[in-house]
Order: structure tokens, then C-alpha cells, then sequence
């Protein structure tokens, strides 16, 4: 992690923790639906693949939308959306000479539907809690997949417009992940979390199992 997204996520909690507004709740959470948002700060990773090919994810900072229900202050059942944009470099083996080698980079971009459960320790406001999940991650490697190709349409407003596309490749598979953190119900509708998870990722081509570590700042809205 870099000075800047240090900087970032201290600044963040800092200014969450010194609010007097919030300092004065001590209630509990009942039964209810919530929804929030978590920045996450990715970690660095190397990722291998079969015949010897590997790539190196950088770190880098994303997001996820979160939608739960609480059965009762310590189980939730939820949903999350994971979005990630990182930049990664490539070594590529060659399958006809062994040996030779070629280095690319670019950006993937990254989308993880999942569906969680979350166990909270304690029945107060400050609770540590545990987390566990399920999903499906979709990646678009920004690789092209064949030649570009120009169409045009007459648009209503606009008129004529033409724009060249061309097909990227796209990789999917199973994701799981664990993770425990600390809750702050810092108001009655308002909550802080912060938490650390690791992400594994079942792709057909890999040798072994990619991961991820992830650092999560999120807030959460409660009715």
C-alpha cells in the first residue's frame, strides 16, 4: 500500500471516529435490511496459469455496493457487487518454443455478484464479526479478440455517428471468500465496518488458485 491510498483510508477513519454526533449511541441492532458501500484497497498478486504463463495484478483501489438483511443482531444474510479496475502485466509462454517468452500489460476490469453471510460477535454497538461468500466474477481482459469493426447509426438527436468496437477477451469462474473485520453502529441508521477478506478465484486455465487480499472501509445505512 502506497503513502497515497494510506493517507486515504486514515484520513477516512479519522474523521468517521471524531464525529460527537455519532460518539453517543450505545444501542443495539434489531431485525432490518441495510445497504452500504465499502472502499477497498486491493493488494498487489501474481496469478499462474497452465504451460507457464503468469500474471501480476497491481494494487489498486475499488468499491462494492452491499444489501443485507439482519435476522437479528448478530446473523446477517447479504449481497455485495464487486467492482475492479487494475492494471496487471503479463508474461505469455510460448506452447511451440520453450524458452521464449513475451511481456504485455493493460487493464481488466472486474465484476463479482456474490452473496454473503456475516456473524457478529457481540450484541452491542462495537462488535467484532466473521464473513463468508459465494459468487460468480466476470473479467474483461481488454485483450483484443479479433479485428475492430465500424458500423454507424442515425441517431434521433445527433444524426449519423460511427464508432469502431472490436471484441476483448473475457474469462468467468467461481469465486469464494472469508474475511473478519470490526462493526461500528456509530448512529440509530448508521454504521462503519472495516475489515479484511481474502478473495480465491476457480478460473479453468489456472495453475492453482488465484487470490486476492482486500482491505475494506465501508459505511453502512440501517432501517
Amino acid at each position: 500500500m502506497d503513502a497515497k491510498h494510506r493517507s486515504i483510508i486514515a484520513f477516512a477513519a479519522c474523521m468517521a471516529l471524531s464525529s460527537p454526533a455519532w460518539a453517543q449511541y450505545s444501542g443495539t441492532r434489531g431485525p432490518g435490511w441495510e445497504f452500504g458501500l465499502d472502499g477497498v484497497y486491493q493488494d498487489s498478486s501474481k496469478w499462474d496459469f497452465n504451460g507457464g504463463s503468469s500474471v501480476s495484478v497491481d494494487s489498486d483501489l475499488s468499491a462494492t455496493l452491499t444489501f443485507a438483511y439482519r435476522f437479528s443482531s448478530r446473523l446477517e444474510l447479504g449481497f455485495a457487487l464487486d467492482w475492479q479496475n487494475a492494471s496487471y502485466k503479463a508474461t505469455i509462454q510460448s506452447a511451440d518454443f520453450p524458452g521464449l517468452t513475451a511481456n504485455v500489460k493493460g487493464d481488466y476490469e472486474s465484476y463479482t455478484p456474490r452473496a454473503n453471510v456475516n456473524y457478529n460477535f457481540l450484541d452491542g454497538s462495537i462488535t467484532p464479526f466473521v464473513t463468508g461468500g459465494i459468487g460468480w466474477s466476470f473479467i474483461d481482459t481488454n485483450i483484443p479478440n479479433g479485428r475492430p469493426t465500424t458500423g454507424c447509426w442515425w441517431d434521433p438527436w445527433y444524426g449519423e455517428i460511427c464508432a469502431t468496437v472490436q471484441d476483448t477477451h473475457s474469462v468467468d469462474g467461481f469465486t469464494y471468500n472469508l474475511g473478519a473485520g470490526v462493526r461500528w453502529d456509530a448512529s440509530r441508521g448508521f454504521s462503519l465496518r472495516f475489515a479484511y477478506e481474502k478473495h480465491w478465484y476457480d478460473f479453468d486455465k489456472a495453475s492453482g488458485t488465484p487470490d486476492l487480499d482486500e482491505f475494506k472501509l465501508g459505511v453502512v445505512f440501517r432501517y
